[in-house]
């Protein structure tokens, strides 16, 4: 990819988004670019952190592993999401894991780099913080759903977050454009793969969404909404 390319993709990130081109000219050095394959570990939970990190291209997932190799996913990023944001801050380990859902192109700048980059360009550090500001809601908006709602309610919210964010309009309805197993989809709902075969059905049953292999597309979100609740 061309540096031109590489500072019209900064130019459309809501972080650098208000940098000028002399300004965004000095933020390409500091770019370090990563090319992964699918099921890739970019890091662990508790390792040092020495990077703060941009996504490109294709999605990776936040998560944390119990002992046992179940996973809670807490978010898919895409492209131009970060991730690996507080530890650059705070100096402390990373909270979760990360790791793409598919092949990923990403980037990187060094720890240190970036709070040189924050110190200079303050509006850096507001618009991360208004991402932690985000992070922070859909955090707590999980722990009540995980709390006070029953797997069907949980799963008809999860398939609506997800058509909100990567959803393209298609003649038969709202197309989530990820490409999800029902274990992924599991791992975030907080639920067995089991159980969300068995209520993908019933909502195609009831007419609220279609399945093609692994894309879902929403046909009734009104309906939906109300199984939601």
């Amino acid at each position: 990819m061309s540096q031109q390319d590489r500072k019209e993709f900064l130019r459309r990130t809501p972080i650098f988004s208000a940098l000028s081109e002399a300004e965004l000219d000095n933020v390409l050095p500091l770019l370090i670019s990563r090319r992964l394959q699918k099921e890739t570990v970019v890091f662990h939970e508790g390792d040092p952190a020495s990077a703060f990190y941009l996504v490109r291209s294709g999605q990776v997932k936040i998560f944390k592993a119990s002992r046992d190799g179940r996973e809670q996913v807490f978010s898919i990023l895409g492209e131009g999401q970060i991730f690996g944001d507080v530890p650059a801050f705070d100096g402390g380990p990373y909270p979760a894991s990360a790791a793409t859902m598919t092949g990923a192109e990403i980037y990187l700048i060094r720890r240190d780099d970036f709070q040189e980059l924050v110190r200079r360009h303050p509006e850096i550090a507001l618009r991360v913080i208004q991402v932690l500001g985000s992070r922070l809601r859909q955090a707590l908006e999980l722990v009540r759903d995980l709390s006070f709602k029953q797997v069907p309610h949980r799963l008809a919210g999860l398939l609506l977050k997800l058509g909100e964010e990567y959803g393209q309009e298609t003649e038969p309805g709202l197309l989530i454009s990820l490409s999800l197993s029902r274990q992924d989809l599991a791992d975030i709902a907080g639920t067995s793969r089991e159980t969300v075969t068995r209520e993908l059905k019933k909502m195609e049953r009831a007419g609220l969404i279609a399945i093609n292999r692994r894309r879902i597309t929403i046909v009734d979100e009104a309906g939906l909404k109300a199984w939601a609740r």
